[in-house]
């Protein structure tokens, strides 16, 4: 490979960053969606570190009781300062990082196992399937963070850098509760990788059943349950997520279209995670064998996420397609690669020398069914006015560092900076975004105050044509001024208004 090509193919991830992070801070600043989920994310990331209570929201409350989010809260040290951006900072640092570590650890290989493996990486963190799971219409969520945190377990376990290893391992125990299976699959393939590369003419079996094998399928299967009683302890009397999701389930014909839906989805996404595989299976001995192994463990993470999404059952889509479940599997066969390829590579195994074609290739049909595979709420702008506003937009906000420019955005956002830290308002849904600073609820459809508020709201704020129409039912007392705005009806604490901007 020539110099400029090196330096082309370095390049690459470092615009890949770049253009995630801008991406992900312009959809949240400009696209007409909402997205709830990433403002609940950004409050268990940084609420601890301003005195609220560990994975608490203002919108389901105790987080602790849907899901193990353990990992999240370490992200506050880029939320605190940055806002919902720091989500998609920590992001891009993680895959950042990770791509300059694995750029040193296979330094050692020839040329053509470098570019193979180093276009493969970019494939599965920027391709279209990454893109559409990255977008995540509904805001952000922690397993996002799967894909760089098991490509980095992957690696420094083939490196057998012990060190890191224990540090990525816990990290990525601590994302969610079912990190413990896609750790576990993980391993349950790695150690099949090891005993073929070992020794490759022992019966198939004895690459499966094994005490190793058994010992990481029995330590998985603990912690699993451990994670699972810990979240029914938590909820007490109420039902988990899981409990919810059984019940929700009627073997009926919709249930049927859902099985059929999620394997179609599942069996598709699979064969496209599977293509970077085959070059480097090309003379590697075994590899109906290690695909079939590949094959198990991605089915038992499917099965868990299919299980998962049963909690919205009887909705079909997106089901498996949704984001967070899909990025898991994604994240699995990623990883996968990652210790296949360096171990193959340092056993002397080289790729076919159409590798790179298989990686565009696949890099194709993820372009041709992403849309279909990954659930989303994407569209192509193509109208140059609509081009020309949003590059205006971009120009205006400072590449989104000084956000909403003009009209109500702008003066709502300009109210939450100049709040106390760990201030709380009571918002129309549509205005959550604009208050990430701070601890925004939303109103219920009956008018009613919000459940899970903490305090004193520093604001409330109301539609006020709903207000003439009766919709809401609580106001606060005394002690409230009103903000001038056309639409809105803002009341916000007197000693802290006068305070502030008078």
């Amino acid at each position: 490979m020539s110099r400029s090509a090196n330096a082309f193919f370095v390049v690459l991830p470092i615009l890949g960053c770049l253009v995630w992070f801008f991406v992900k801070v312009f959809q949240f600043q400009t696209s007409p969606e909402q997205y709830p989920d990433g403002m609940v994310i950004l409050q268990l990331s940084k609420g601890w570190l301003e005195g609220r209570p560990y994975l608490f929201d203002t919108i389901y409350g105790n987080h602790a009781r849907q899901h193990n989010y353990y990992f999240i809260p370490l992200i506050g040290i880029f939320t605190r300062p940055m806002g919902v951006n720091g989500l998609f900072m920590a992001y891009v640092c993680f895959v950042g990082l990770f791509f300059l570590i694995s750029y040193r650890s296979f330094a050692r290989f020839n040329v053509a196992e470098r570019r193979a493996i180093w276009l493969t990486a970019l494939v599965y963190v920027f391709g279209p399937m990454a893109y559409f799971m990255y977008l995540d219409y509904f805001g952000w969520h922690p397993e996002q963070y799967f894909v760089p945190l098991l490509a980095f377990l992957a690696l420094s376990l083939a490196q057998r850098k012990w060190a890191m290893f224990v540090v990525w391992l816990t990290l990525t125990f601590l994302v969610k509760e079912s990190s413990i299976v896609l750790i576990c699959c993980l391993f349950l393939f790695c150690s099949v990788v090891d005993r073929v590369i070992l020794n490759p003419g022992k019966h198939w079996l004895s690459y499966i059943l094994n005490k190793r094998n058994l010992t990481i399928a029995a330590v998985s299967v603990v912690l699993f349950l451990i994670g699972l009683w810990w979240l029914s302890y938590l909820n007490g009397s109420q039902s988990s997520r899981l409990n919810q999701a059984f019940s929700n389930t009627q073997f009926n014909r919709t249930f049927f279209y859902y099985l059929l839906f999620s394997l179609a989805v599942g069996v598709l996404t699979f064969g496209l995670g599977l293509i970077p595989f085959m070059p480097w299976l090309r003379t590697f001995p075994r590899k109906e064998l290690v695909i079939g192994v590949l094959a198990g463990c991605y089915a038992v993470l499917f099965v868990m996420f299919a299980t998962e999404a049963l909690y919205y059952f009887p909705t079909i889509y997106p089901g498996i397609s949704y984001p967070p479940r899909i990025s898991g599997l994604w994240a699995f066969m990623f990883s996968a690669f990652i210790y296949l390829s360096y171990r193959v590579a340092q056993a002397g195994f080289t790729p076919g020398q159409n590798a790179i074609s298989w990686v565009l290739a696949g890099c194709v049909l993820q372009f041709i069914l992403g849309t279909f595979l990954v659930a989303h709420h994407f569209s192509f702008e193509t109208k140059p006015s609509t081009l020309s506003r949003n590059a205006s937009y971009m120009i205006k906000s400072r590449f989104g560092f000084d956000p909403y420019p003009d009209g109500v955005a702008r003066q709502l956002h300009g109210l939450a900076k100049a709040m106390p830290v760990g201030s709380e308002v009571i918002v129309p849904f549509q205005y959550l975004r604009y208050f990430e600073r701070v601890y925004p609820s939303f109103w219920p459809e009956n008018g009613q105050l919000p459940a899970h508020i903490l305090g004193k709201p520093l604001m409330y704020i109301y539609i006020k044509g709903l207000v003439q129409n009766g919709a809401y039912h609580a106001f606060p007392d005394k002690g409230y001024t009103a903000i001038p705005n056309e639409h809105l009806l803002i009341l916000a604490d007197s000693s802290w208004y006068n305070q502030t901007f008078k």
